[in-house]
């Protein structure tokens, strides 16, 4: 008996292990996604401000 609760514990130990690195993989993946957008977004705007810049200087 003891070692089918052992069994047990172990595999619901590792489900809820399993839960949270998935968790944790959407939640990178999800900081990644901002920090894309966002970078892009800065790229975009230094950009302009290059653009701007060179124009001005002309």
């Amino acid at each position: 008996m003891e070692k089918e609760n052992t069994g047990y514990i172990m595999s619901s130990i590792d489900e809820y292990f399993e839960i949270l690195d998935k968790e944790a993989q959407k939640r990178s993946q999800m900081v990644a996604k901002s920090l894309t957008k966002y970078l892009k977004r800065v790229h975009s705007e230094s950009t302009k401000f290059d653009s701007l810049k060179v124009s001005a200087t002309n």
